[in-house]
């Protein structure tokens, strides 16, 4: 029994299974997991990330230190310091906690006690601690964790606070916290709040999309919102099975699914649409199978270049990208069998009545205002092409000189309290960047440690932004010799075999970062230190996270492109038809790249997949123009062909683009920077995609006939000459 079969005989037995599944999902969805931060940026192999962790490790820097500011007019005073070490105490018990630093601890341990004398204690703050006292108003505590799970550091970071909480604050005192284990916890709470946010405005624009340009299409009103029931299920389903496939949500994938309401609903739209047309001269069953069995094959054809486009984001071997493009291609898939099965099970039990008279269609005002684009196309072909050409040309000339945003706070909401802790710590420490060169030795001592401070010497005459640097040799002077040094400050530069020069950068930006980096290297070679070497920190990181964007984008748009062509080949054997679409989307993504430059938008983790979800998308829109243009020039001229293609076809192709409008709209309310920047680029990319299917579509299809009638023209006459 073939599947339509099923559906048609045993209607109510689909619907039971089906929402079966989806009460399974909504409990599977419970267990999914939410992350955040750049670990999902890096392939495990890659080997700036493995150096990076390697660093963590072995200076107990796994966990990322929670800061702990203690504010008030003049914190250099016994009663501030006494604060921080009843603190200190307090946040010891909590379990995962490996140690705590602060000016209180370090005095106690070098001296053993606080001295109650101020000028005594402003002398020894100002020698040996001015780091963690940046200002007079300002001091600083900093809580090492044990290498734990992200999840288990969030635990200790809230019962640090709780902490906090239970220990009295001197009067006039603020006391606040940040680092990386609390901003993780604030970041997860804000991707659940987003995701919320957008998934309601996905419903609500589907809802007045529904209203507004499918109410009229179904004679009963209760069917008018069946293709939202179809994507909110097929959403949950997916959502349901990340758990399974161990997928979590993050910063990209929690806006993969208010994205997927919109451009699921199109599925279903379709299917509806043609049973509502057929219904009108067949009974139920016959007007259903038309409906699954023709419009479904259009469907699953639209499905692959869309799963392409998707699919594509696994080529770099980044996990943020793979997962955003599994869920996405996963998500349709489902809506699509879920267009073929559930929703006619639904309109089968709903439909009772064979069939009913066709009222007399009323021409669409949508379908006269693209009228007016089907002439200005139709009667200048040239001029559509000479614009797309400048416009590609153009766009892929500022393309390069789109900024890349590298640094992961920027990322995500930045009224975080953590993220404005982030802002203010980096404003006292100067907001410099800061490099570590992690070097390989024999054996500590003295010597070893004072060449290694001389290669440190020599960097920062070498290289342009490096004005300042903080080596081990720097607390053998404070403390006169390498013995006196304690313990715990001594971990902070030296681990085994390895030792840590912190160099400190004015560099901003990936292309400051990158020449800053590469220029450290070319020092440490050029001085020619004895041992291995590799250089991190977050720096590091930022420019290897440029470089990762700027190939995984050229790959990932080279797959797309390369795999889309092959199945238009494959469909149509012809390279005249197979070219068209893409010639189509190749100007969007030159508008894309004009309207970044122009706006200012920088280059992320997510937009860098725009490219080829807008390949994926967006060439439907040229495929349906050039099949309908194709159909009419059997029977009537170019221009006239072009006319019927853009007015009778645009109507279906405007629904479409339109559900796709409000799913990623959605995401223009996200309280993530990146998601709105990804929403904004995706509605104009939809936009133009349209324009471009009724424009750049046509006028190609009629200057390639005009070319080919030519040279058809000349060879004929050469023949005859001959």
């Amino acid at each position: 029994m073939r599947p339509q079969d099923l559906v048609l005989k045993k209607p109510g037995l689909v619907i039971v299974f089906i929402s079966a599944i989806i009460f399974a999902s909504i409990i599977s969805a419970m267990n999914v997991e939410t992350v955040s931060g750049t670990e999902s940026f890096f392939a495990k192999e890659n080997k700036i990330y493995q150096e990076y962790k390697l660093y963590e490790k072995n200076f107990q820097k796994a966990v990322g230190a929670i800061f702990i500011f203690i504010k008030s007019d003049d914190v250099v005073n016994y009663e501030t310091y006494d604060f921080m070490l009843k603190l200190g105490e307090e946040i010891s018990k909590v379990e995962g906690v490996e140690k705590v630093v602060s000016p209180a601890s370090l005095l106690i341990e070098n001296f053993g006690v606080i001295p109650t004398d101020e000028k005594i204690l402003k002398d020894l703050s100002e020698r040996y601690f001015s780091e963690l006292i940046p200002k007079r108003s300002l001091a600083m505590m900093m809580v090492e964790i044990q290498p734990v799970a992200s999840k288990k550091q969030e635990e200790i970071a809230k019962n640090i606070e709780k902490a906090i909480k239970n220990t009295e604050i001197p009067s006039g005192a603020v006391v606040e916290v940040t680092g990386s284990p609390v901003l993780g916890y604030q970041i997860k709470s804000e991707i659940l709040k987003s995701l919320g946010i957008t998934m309601v405005a996905s419903i609500l624009l589907m809802i007045l999309f529904l209203v507004v340009t499918f109410s009229g299409v179904v004679r009963k009103k209760v069917t008018t919102f069946l293709p939202l029931l179809i994507s909110v299920s097929a959403v949950t389903i997916v959502y349901g099975l990340m758990p399974v496939l161990g997928i979590p949500l993050s910063e990209h994938t929690n806006g993969a699914l208010p994205m997927l309401i919109g451009l699921s609903i199109e599925y279903a739209v379709q299917i509806q649409n043609r049973f509502e047309e057929e219904i009108q001269r067949r009974e139920v069953d016959d007007a259903l199978k038309i409906s699954i069995e023709r419009t479904g094959r259009a469907l699953f054809l639209a499905y692959l270049t869309t799963a392409v486009g998707f699919l594509s984001m696994l080529s770099p071997g980044v996990p943020a990208m793979s997962w955003f493009g599994i869920v996405a291609t996963l998500g349709l898939l489902i809506a699509l069998i879920l267009s073929l099965t559930f929703l006619p099970a639904i309109l089968k039990l709903i439909e009772r009545r064979k069939f009913s008279a066709e009222k007399g269609a009323e021409v669409s005002k949508l379908e006269k205002s693209l009228s007016v684009v089907s002439n200005i196309t139709a009667n200048r072909p040239r001029g559509v092409l000479v614009v797309a050409i400048l416009i590609c040309v153009v766009g892929f000339y500022v393309s390069p000189l789109i900024e890349l945003e590298t640094n992961y706070n920027k990322y995500v909401p930045q009224n975080l309290p953590a993220i404005q802790k982030f802002r203010e710590l980096e404003s006292v420490a100067g907001g410099q960047t800061i490099y570590t060169l992690v070097l390989q030795i024999e054996e500590v001592d003295e010597d070893v440690l004072k060449r290694a401070d001389e290669l440190a010497e020599y960097v920062k005459g070498r290289v342009d932004l490096i004005y300042s640097y903080q080596s081990p040799m720097s607390l053998v002077k404070s403390y006169g010799s390498l013995e006196k040094v304690p313990e715990e400050q001594l971990q902070r530069y030296i681990s085994g075999s390895t030792i840590a020069i912190n160099l400190y950068s004015t560099a901003s930006g990936y292309e400051e970062y990158k020449r800053t980096l590469e220029s450290i290297k070319q020092s440490v070679d050029f001085y020619g230190w004895d041992g291995d070497y590799f250089v991190t920190g977050q720096a590091a990181l930022s420019t290897e996270i440029g470089t990762i964007m700027i190939n995984s984008q050229t790959t990932m748009t080279t797959v797309a492109y390369i795999a889309i062509l092959i199945l238009l080949l494959a469909i149509y054997r012809s390279i005249r038809k197979s070219v068209v679409p893409l010639i189509a989307i190749t100007t969007v993504i030159g508008v894309m790249n004009l309207i970044m430059f122009l706006s200012g938008v920088k280059q992320t983790m997510v937009s860098i997949a725009l490219n080829s979800i807008v390949l994926g998308l967006g060439i439907d829109f040229s495929i349906m123009i050039t099949e309908r243009y194709l159909e009419e020039r059997q029977r009537v001229s170019e221009i006239e062909a072009v006319k019927r293609a853009i007015e009778r076809t645009g109507k279906a192709t405007t629904t479409s683009a339109l559900a796709m409008l409000g799913g990623f709209g959605s995401l223009m309310l996200s309280t993530f920077p990146v998601m709105r920047d990804f929403g904004f680029l995706a509605l104009v990319a939809i936009s133009f995609s349209l324009l471009s299917a009724f424009t750049v579509v046509p006028a190609f299809l009629m200057i390639t006939e005009r070319v080919s009638r030519r040279l058809n023209k000349k060879s004929v006459a050469s023949f005859v000459s001959a």
